[in-house]
């Protein structure tokens, strides 16, 4: 090819993928704009009025009936309370610090369908890669594992997170602290 026609194709192949980019850009916003409008009065619960945490807790609810009950409102506004009773520091933090907040203070049988709603933003799939990526991502990671781990550990770890329930209510220091006494390897040196 001429070094004209190259350079025709060159840039009408860049004003092709850049128009694709832009493409995939307005898709990729648009998600995180519905993801925000859907859980984006968790990050400044405290700053908010009752009546527009009930509200924003109602349309989250409408949108996930399955997941949220009815008394996910009223719960919520209680939890809002007990986040203006802490430090100003601590109430400010992320979603993800919340959840810790809820886990560290046994909040969890009190303020259910707040855990749900907070661990199920933490679960949204707002992705920045393509399908084809994940997939073969998913592909190396699960060769990965088959080469490195064998079926007693792949059963053991499939048994953990079947008995989820019961894994998150251990105590992991008493654990750690026995395995540590079990397996001292103490030299009395003289």
């Amino acid at each position: 090819m001429k070094s004209l026609e190259v350079d025709i194709l060159v840039s009408v192949w860049n004003d092709i993928l850049e128009r694709f980019n832009i493409v995939k850009l307005r898709k990729r916003i648009n998600s995180y704009e519905k993801i925000n409008t859907s859980f984006g009065f968790l990050f400044n619960i405290t700053e908010l009025s009752v009546l527009e945490v009930k509200q924003k807790a109602g349309e989250l609810q409408k949108q996930y009936p399955q997941d949220l009950d009815t008394s996910f409102m009223n719960e919520f506004i209680h939890f809002r309370g007990y986040l203006k009773g802490l430090p100003e520091s601590v109430s400010t933090k992320s979603v993800l610090y919340l959840c810790q907040v809820m886990k560290d203070d046994n909040l969890l049988d009190i303020y259910p369908y707040v855990n749900i709603a907070l661990r199920m933003f933490l679960c949204v799939p707002a992705s920045n890669t393509s399908a084809e990526r994940s997939f073969s991502t998913l592909k190396r990671f699960k060769s990965y594992l088959r080469s490195s781990m064998n079926d007693t550990l792949l059963n053991s770890l499939a048994i953990l997170n079947i008995e989820s329930q019961l894994t998150t209510s251990l105590n992991y220091d008493e654990i750690i602290e026995d395995f540590e006494r079990s397996k001292a390897r103490r030299k009395i040196l003289i």
